[in-house]
């Protein structure tokens, strides 16, 4: 294994969450690791999630692993704050618990004093959270393990 330096990331807005997005992209998210803490009237909830991240900064230009000849992911805890409301999109956390969503990117948005952050997982899954303003902590926790499956996009045309 690679030497391994745990990601500790904060996103203050719609710019730091295409960081975040490249980060977290092909994650691997347990239905069940996915929870909405509700709020109270005064103050919002927040989102929270368990992924277990591919780490693409271990890869080269080549797109290779730097050492070693095996990829890696790592778990990996992602918190939304300012979370006034959660939209899923075919996703029944009662009778999904089990499934493993693939997460293929995440976009934030503002207009007009409103913003949401959009979760999109393979397979038309999604989830929309409606935000006071978009935001987002992400840190890797427990140590990474390797896989020989790197996640590939095959090119349209």
């Amino acid at each position: 294994m690679t030497d391994f330096r745990p990601l500790k990331l904060r996103g203050e807005d719609a710019e730091d969450m295409v960081v975040i997005a490249a980060c977290l992209q092909d994650a691997v998210v347990p239905v069940e690791d996915i929870v909405f803490r509700p709020g109270s009237e005064h103050a919002p909830g927040e989102f929270v999630m368990v992924a277990q991240r591919f780490r693409w900064e271990m890869l080269g230009p080549d797109e290779k692993p730097v050492e070693g000849d095996r990829y890696e992911r790592v778990l990996c805890g992602v918190t939304f704050p300012g979370v006034h409301r959660v939209r899923l999109s075919d996703i029944d956390r009662r009778w999904d618990r089990d499934e493993l969503l693939n997460l293929l990117t995440l976009v934030a948005t503002e207009e007009q004093g409103a913003a949401r952050i959009d979760l999109v997982f393979a397979g038309n899954k999604a989830i929309r959270l409606e935000v006071a303003r978009p935001a987002c902590a992400l840190e890797d926790y427990g140590q990474p393990w390797p896989t020989i499956f790197r996640p590939r996009h095959p090119v349209a045309g």
